[in-house]
């Protein structure tokens, strides 16, 4: 009797195995892109040449912002702004420009139909200092605009000038066909973001409020057409940042009696707050492996590996595992989660001295699903340690509202993405740094973080760092992708979604 139990036990064991993994499969290869078939759009037209020399010459200006320097540079500022006004004649003479606390340029195209909301382009054209003593690293001169190899090199060559200078080409080029606006445009072109953008981008917001001005929608540096993203992955995947993480640092300090370190006592300052860090470090904040990060790989699965294909398409059994996978590469890893780095460390002034205080600062990179209060509650319940005294330093902030994919000014940009980049899939996805779109939260509810730049896993250490640089090609691209963007959220009639 009781082996008959126990074989019709196996026997249904079986069948639902059998059942269940006829749905993954059926699941699995139901996937398909929902790429749309679209014309592809180009603008043979485009003076490359010229470009690509306003360009060079825009990355010779030093328009470097420090935390400690910020004025040091600002007659190049002046400089980099006359440069801009004597170069494209068109912006100049069509569009109307104040100059925003001195250095932000904040330009208005008057729209046939003033009545509809504004649209508005931003970027910087600060950038980050090169590191003393890296500049012999460079293949050439950081500030040169060295034209070579099928690229553009120098200083915020991709972080931000070429998006700037894209936006610049795309509207002289349609001054000088003609081209009229229904809706009234907007562009920025920002001093400050590198250091917070509270004198630029926070003061261009404050006047858009001041002054009522209703915006459809801001578009700002932010996600790129990525490459090899994953493994196995052989095509690129366009990524428009809807959101961006929220920001805190987290000051620990402890105190101890001091002394020689020829008697050390069982804890020392250094040892207890190495103690709590590592903990931080071993516990990260709970990733998820849902909603705004589910749609962003969702557009990946079709041309993944099977094995990939079959975790994607069923979560339901293998959530946990894709959850875990993503844990160990640090890009996906900061998608998934609040991320916890320890950036600073302070104690001791000698060799043969116990310090009696040691300080450390802990940043916190804070995923949409947490909070400031949220992340300091993790610190001081991990810690557990009331010895270390815990100080949320000043700049802390949230992270931003998630901006809807399924608004116009969303699908539009997605439209004009299949139209430059054909066959590239498009998928929302959170932008893991900080923009200047942040400063427009209370200004519009649709923020899109995107540059169409072409980026692989090498690229990652060459913003901010050595051998910064654009490709030509890529860099016309960016110019076609902002004409007709404009075309299709600007004209008549309206937004162009393809829907």
């Amino acid at each position: 009797m009781i082996l008959l139990i126990l074989k019709r036990t196996l026997l249904v064991l079986l069948i639902l195995l059998v059942i269940a993994t006829g749905i993954i499969v059926y699941r699995t290869l139901q996937l398909s892109h929902d790429i749309p078939d679209v014309e592809p759009v180009t603008y043979a037209d485009i003076n490359i040449d010229r470009a690509v020399e306003r360009l060079s010459e825009g990355l010779q200006f030093r328009t470097v912002s420090t935390q400690e320097l910020s004025f040091l540079y600002r007659p190049e500022f002046d400089d980099f702004i006359d440069f801009v006004n004597e170069s494209y004649p068109g912006i100049h003479e069509t569009m109307s420009m104040e100059r925003v606390n001195n250095f932000t340029l904040l330009y208005r195209w008057e729209g046939a139909d003033p009545e509809l909301p504004a649209a508005m382009f931003q970027g910087h054209y600060d950038v980050v200092p090169v590191e003393p003593g890296t500049e012999e690293d460079w293949t050439y001169p950081p500030y040169s605009g060295t034209i070579a190899e099928g690229f553009v090199w120098g200083r915020g060559a991709i972080d931000d000038k070429s998006g700037i200078f894209s936006y610049l080409e795309a509207f002289e080029y349609l001054i000088e066909k003609g081209y009229r606006p229904e809706r009234t445009i907007y562009l920025a072109l920002n001093h400050d973001e590198e250091i917070g953008g509270r004198q630029g981008a926070r003061q261009v917001a404050n006047l858009l409020l001041e002054r009522d001005v209703d915006i459809a929608f801001l578009t700002d540096e932010g996600m790129p057409v990525a490459e090899e993203i994953l493994e196995g992955l052989e095509h690129p995947i366009a990524m428009i940042g809807v959101a961006e993480k929220g920001y805190v640092s987290v000051e620990l300090t402890n105190h101890q009696e001091g002394g020689h370190s020829s008697m050390p006592p069982r804890e020392t300052t250094i040892g207890t707050l190495s103690m709590a860090i590592n903990n931080l470090k071993q516990n990260p904040m709970d990733g998820r492996f849902a909603g705004l990060l589910r749609e962003t790989f969702e557009p990946l699965a079709p041309d993944l590996p099977f094995v990939y294909r079959m975790a994607l398409s069923n979560l339901w059994v293998f959530g946990g595992i894709i959850e875990e996978r993503l844990g160990y590469v640090p890009h996906t890893n900061a998608a998934l989660r609040t991320t916890t780095a320890p950036t600073m460390f302070n104690a001791g002034i000698k060799e043969n001295v116990l310090p009696q205080t040691a300080q450390a600062i802990v940043n916190f990179r804070i995923h949409p699903n947490d909070s400031v209060e949220e992340v300091v509650g993790y610190v001081r319940e991990t810690i557990q340690d009331e010895t270390i005294s815990i100080r949320v330093l000043e700049g802390a902030r949230e992270p931003s509202p998630i901006s809807s994919s399924t608004s116009e000014p969303y699908l539009s940009m997605k439209h004009t993405l299949h139209e430059i980049f054909p066959g590239v899939p498009v998928a929302p996805s959170m932008f893991l740094a900080a923009t200047d779109a942040r400063h427009f939260l209370e200004v519009t509810d649709n923020l899109l973080r995107f540059r169409p730049i072409r980026a692989n896993p090498d690229d990652r250490g060459r913003i901010h760092g050595t051998d910064e640089r654009i490709g030509i090609d890529n860099f016309r691209e960016m110019i076609a992708f902002y004409i007709r963007l404009i075309e299709n959220t600007t004209g008549n009639p309206g937004f162009v979604t393809g829907e």
